[in-house]
């Protein structure tokens, strides 16, 4: 079973990471204010002292390579405090950036959904529609990949039902 998709234009069998790379890359080198940051995108890269060559690139390693082709400045690690690097990547959006923001398990979503319903989805119905929030957010959902049980909902229902986001699965 071929669980990636093919691409219209290359007919070229990608699996949804490769995909999303793709797309990130597109992204970050068409506007300069694109942004990705999340928990372990970079992981080792930038340490070649060390041994290593390339980044981890998620659970997932669709942001593998973005740390030696953008850098520092566009290809940020977090901390484990998923409140905070998603409270930081909504003030970037409203200051005019677009952030891209790699939630590493949807099942997460529970710690930094103030965030995401007060602020992200909210902020251009409080101000009139004068600002708006370009904000990105990555996650995986479901079971059946080995993930383990902290690691396997399919939450993201909850998500289509907050005015000011558009889901994507």
């Amino acid at each position: 079973m071929n669980l990636g998709l093919e691409t219209p234009q290359s007919g070229r069998p990608l699996k949804y990471s490769q995909a999303q790379n793709e797309a990130l890359v597109q992204s970050m080198s068409k506007d300069k204010s694109v942004f990705v940051m999340g928990e372990d995108i970079v992981g080792a890269a930038g340490r070649s002292e060390q041994g290593f060559s390339d980044a981890w690139g998620n659970a997932e390693r669709s942001t593998q390579g973005l740390f030696d082709r953008f850098g520092s400045t566009r290809v940020l690690d977090t901390p484990i405090s998923e409140s905070a690097f998603i409270g930081a990547a909504i003030g970037a959006a409203s200051a005019g950036m677009r952030p891209v923001v790699e939630l590493m398990f949807i099942d997460f979503l529970g710690v930094c959904m103030d965030q995401i319903l007060s602020n992200a989805a909210k902020t251009r119905y409080m101000l009139g529609g004068q600002l708006g929030v370009p904000l990105t957010l990555i996650t995986r959902i479901g079971a059946g990949v080995g993930w383990g049980a902290q690691h396997s909902e399919s939450i993201y229902s909850l998500l289509v039902h907050i005015p000011g986001i558009k889901v994507v699965a």
